[in-house]
């Protein structure tokens, strides 16, 4: 486990530091980096099919571009005064510029373009859930999927390991899922959860039922996400393995992995 959480390490530095812009984390919050996002790319990475030529920028390019979506996403849903809402969309258009420098440099065509339709199937979703489009609730459920997953996906088809893109996108609607349930659970709030109303008891008016429910609609998704995560039958690491026992509660499956000392 050492290895992999010393390079995970590592790269979460180097990404930090190319965040730590002196104007910004003056006025705004320097926003995160997604340690679940790095350990999914290093995992997928480990004994690929086509080895990247620089995979440690190509990592650090990904995780800039999905920091500027979330970042011109929280624009979005939380609003704040006008200066902090346009520092946020500047901040954004900071990182998704670092992003293309650090691909150019690696001169990696293919994941360029790859990265490119991500980041436009990401907006279209985005649209898609903002303007409430879909009447159909697979659609709805997909279009999160793609939204959080749609950069892990293709840099596995890069790699040529398609296998990872999936599970890294059950994993991370699996975690989505799980904080707009806590959300739900904890204030009653939750946009997911208000859409899922809206497509499948849209007739539904008694509150306590319709929780009911709505929570049990969104554990069967997050049944369905656990079990296609456990079925992948992929090597993971240690460290995997326990970040996706921890998210999974405990999940008894966790006897079937396969795990690898990393």
């Amino acid at each position: 486990m050492n290895g992999i959480m010393v390079k995970l390490a590592s790269l979460k530095e180097q990404i930090e530091r190319l965040l730590d812009h002196p104007y910004l984390r003056a006025h705004i919050p320097v926003p995160a980096v997604d340690e679940d996002r790095l350990l999914l790319s290093l995992s997928m990475l480990d004994g690929a099919k086509e080895a990247l030529d620089e995979p440690d920028r190509c990592i650090t390019a990904m995780m800039l571009m999905q920091i500027a979506l979330d970042t011109h996403e929280d624009v979005t849903d939380r609003g704040g005064d006008l200066r902090t809402r346009q520092l946020a969309v500047l901040a954004g258009d900071l990182y998704s510029g670092l992003f293309y420098e650090l691909l150019a440099r690696s001169g990696d065509a293919a994941l360029i373009r790859l990265f490119a339709e991500a980041v436009r199937e990401v907006n279209e979703q985005k649209v898609l859930l903002y303007e409430k489009k879909t009447d159909q609730l697979e659609r709805l459920v997909s279009a999160v999927a793609t939204v959080e997953s749609a950069l892990l996906v293709k840099l596995a088809d890069r790699i040529g390991a398609p296998q990872w893109g999936q599970f890294a996108r059950h994993y991370l609607l699996l975690r989505r899922l799980r904080s707009e349930k806590e959300s739900f659970v904890r204030s009653g709030a939750s946009a997911l959860f208000d859409q899922m109303a809206r497509i499948a008891f849209p007739r539904l008016k008694a509150v306590k039922e319709l929780r009911r429910q709505l929570l049990r609609l969104c554990d069967r998704y997050i049944d369905r996400c656990q079990e296609a995560l456990f079925a992948a039958n992929l090597p993971l690491n240690s460290l995997l393995a326990l970040r996706l026992a921890e998210l999974s509660g405990g999940f008894q499956a966790i006897g079937k992995m396969t795990v690898e000392e990393g």
